[in-house]
């Protein structure tokens, strides 16, 4: 007789507890993110993010003038498809790798049962917005450590990358559970592409619904003081936040979670959405108050200190600037003889924010600009700073040297500060453009940079084009070719006619007769010019 054994098959290796489950999922999340910060996705992401800001760091390319806010909100546009494009692939290649390599059937003897594992993948995606918060904290660090950096760093702002790559790092999963295919991925990128330049688009147009995009970006072309832009950094943060967290709920519920655990966070996600999105939306009153005192007061809450016997006058935060604008101050006061440096009233620098891009009923007309200009100069004549020159926020390049270098040659050869509006016409406006490329190299490469993109006449202007000084090509072309001689020729020339050269009513021909420089025919549109008086 034969007997018949019958051997029971091995019970699947389940943890005893939860708490062996926790121990596994932690392990796994463990093995996840080592993988996901080796992959050469990952890698190749973070060079290129860095890559570019080291070489123009190292060259000397940098601003080294950064706003701080404005520099964070720049590092946000390109960490969210570099860096939160690079995790979102990633995590998808990841939650896909069974798939892919087809041993979908072997995951069934795993002690993790579908929803803790993809837990598990998207509890590594701490580690790509841990490295996204290291590199971008080395930016900032770099840029706020810079003796000329303005502004402040806010940690909301400083989060918000971090919050991203976590954000597109749980659609790579959720796509990984929902679809099997690894080209969803790279489509989903080219949509966060779309969704960011949307977000600009929006921005321009000026509608509310600029916050409810992954990132927002300053709604005006320059930088301005603090307290000025609508930039809800903390709300948007929640509002990111909560994003995620339906993400991570909507996957963990695909991967047969319990209803308990799904309906969790789906709530909690829910009310960080809504209530960051309603928050962040809400228009902040107070804003509209400090526009109007930087556009119309900014003396009342600006800060002066003086250097010498020029007093330089900023918003707060912007101290950094100083000696870039003492440099320039120097520059010029330097090839203007001594008596033109002592006229007028004590020389003064005031910083000023662009009527145009802090109010949202400007118009952007000169007639308003003008007007602005007068108010200026009764709040500087009853701060004690009378015909201060103007400087805008934006600072750094060789064409805001040179705009700041016009500003103070006017003011040393009229006595008084350019009011705007109108053509600088005859010998005065060639001698201006002489002695603005005569100040320093950095000037004299400012003022070409705003030659080839001058039409009709030398602008010496902001972005706003609308308070800068105009030198007709026909004044401004005898004074570029005057700048090829040695200045030790030209030096004394303008010391010993400064008198004649300054006066309003000097023709250019006479300017031409004193250097011995050709002077262009008056056309007939010259004639019709309206010049400053």
């Amino acid at each position: 007789m034969t007997a018949t054994m019958t051997v029971a098959a091995p019970a699947r290796p389940t943890p005893s507890s939860t708490h062996g489950r926790r121990r596994a999922l932690l392990a796994l999340a463990r093995f996840e993110s080592i993988r996901m910060l080796r992959h050469p996705l990952t890698i190749a992401a973070a060079l290129l993010f860095l890559g570019p800001w080291l070489w123009g760091s190292l060259s000397g390319s940098a601003n080294r003038y950064p706003v701080l806010p404005d520099e964070l909100i720049t590092i946000q546009l390109l960490a969210l498809p570099i860096l939160g494009g690079s995790a979102l692939i990633v995590a998808n290649l990841v939650t896909l790798r069974a798939h892919r390599h087809h041993v979908d059937a072997s995951y069934d003897v795993l002690v993790l049962p579908p929803a803790w594992r993809v837990g598990g993948f998207l509890l590594a995606l701490l580690s790509l917005a841990a490295l996204t918060l290291l590199l971008v904290g080395i930016r900032v660090g770099v840029s706020a450590a810079l003796p000329g950096a303005a502004g402040s760093v806010d940690v909301a702002t400083l989060l918000t990358p971090s919050a991203l790559t976590l954000l597109l790092g749980a659609i790579g999963v959720l796509a990984g559970v929902l679809i099997r295919s690894v080209l969803i991925a790279p489509l989903v990128v080219l949509l966060v592409l779309v969704l960011e330049y949307a977000a600009i688009i929006v921005t321009l147009i000026g509608t509310g619904w600029r916050f409810l995009f992954p990132v927002y970006v300053s709604e005006f072309a320059a930088p301005v003081p603090a307290g000025v832009s609508d930039r809800p950094a903390a709300r948007h943060l929640v509002y990111l936040v909560g994003i995620t967290v339906l993400l991570v709920a909507t996957a963990v519920a695909r991967a047969h979670a319990r209803r308990s655990v799904v309906a969790a966070g789906l709530a909690v996600g829910l009310i960080l959405t809504v209530g960051g999105g309603l928050a962040q939306s809400r228009p902040d009153p107070d804003i509209a108050v400090t526009r109007a005192i930087v556009e119309y007061r900014p003396a009342s809450i600006q800060s002066c200190v003086p250097r010498g016997d020029v007093t330089y006058c900023y918003f707060d935060g912007f101290d950094g600037f100083v000696p870039g604008w003492e440099s320039v101050v120097a520059s010029v006061r330097a090839v203007v003889p001594d008596s033109a440096a002592s006229s007028g009233p004590p020389l003064a620098v005031r910083q000023r924010s662009l009527a145009e891009e802090i109010s949202a009923e400007s118009s952007g007309s000169v007639a308003e600009a003008m007007q602005a200009v007068a108010g200026w100069k009764v709040e500087d004549a009853a701060a004690g700073t009378p015909e201060a020159v103007r400087v805008d926020i934006a600072w750094g390049d060789d064409r805001a040297a040179a705009v700041l270098a016009a500003g103070v040659a006017y003011r040393l050869m009229a006595a008084k500060a350019y009011d705007g509006g109108n053509f600088l016409c005859g010998a005065g406006a060639a001698l201006l453009v002489w002695l603005v490329g005569r100040a320093s190299p950095t000037t004299l490469a400012g003022m070409r940079s705003l030659d080839e993109t001058s039409t009709g006449a030398l602008v010496f202007s902001d972005t706003s084009g609308l308070y800068g000084i105009l030198a007709p090509d026909r004044a401004a072309a005898p004074a570029l070719e005057l700048l090829e001689r040695s200045p030790d020729e030209v030096a004394p020339l303008v010391e010993r006619h400064w008198a004649e050269l300054t006066a309003p009513d000097t023709p250019l021909e006479r300017f031409g007769a004193i250097f011995g420089v050709p002077i262009q025919p008056l056309a007939p549109d010259d004639e019709a010019l309206p010049c400053v008086p």
